[in-house]
């Protein structure tokens, strides 16, 4: 079974992070993706989705240093609900993404790259390597692992 899911769009919101405890920080981010769909009268209509998505310690910072609202991001990460309640006692459920890697987009030769697995900017590049090769071979294609 696969969780996975990779979401290109704009931030509503400047970051906003919380800390809690034992120094553990978490950054939200609020995500905008959109489509244009063609309505049966012809007339076309963009469609604006929002995505709330948690990136965790390390991977978070930068995010919230180096991000701001409006800038576009790709976010790669696992869908995941929560089960809270209000000040009121009424519960609520919360779909979010937990991501597991962040690309800054749109910054000319800003771009950045950010995974929870490897913390330099030199993952970008390498995806931007690997996409390439994999275009190069043809649907159905996979890269190998970069060394």
């Amino acid at each position: 079974m696969v969780n996975h899911v990779v979401l290109v769009g704009n931030l509503g919101s400047d970051p906003e992070v919380r800390a809690f405890g034992d120094h553990q920080k978490v950054t939200r981010l609020s995500v905008a993706t959109h489509e244009v769909i063609t309505k049966r009268s012809g007339e076309r209509e963009r469609q604006t989705e929002w995505h709330q998505v948690v990136a965790w310690a390390a991977l978070g910072e930068p995010a919230a240093q180096h991000l701001r609202k409006g800038r576009s991001v790709l976010v790669e990460g696992r869908l995941q609900t929560r089960v809270w309640a209000d000040a009121r006692g009424n519960k609520h459920i919360t779909a979010e993404v937990r991501a597991d890697r962040i690309l800054f987009l749109g910054g000319g030769n800003a771009e950045r790259s950010l995974a929870s697995n490897a913390p330099d900017a030199t993952n970008g590049a390498r995806a931007r390597e690997e996409r390439g090769a994999s275009d190069r071979r043809g649907p159905g294609a996979h890269a190998e692992p970069a060394s």
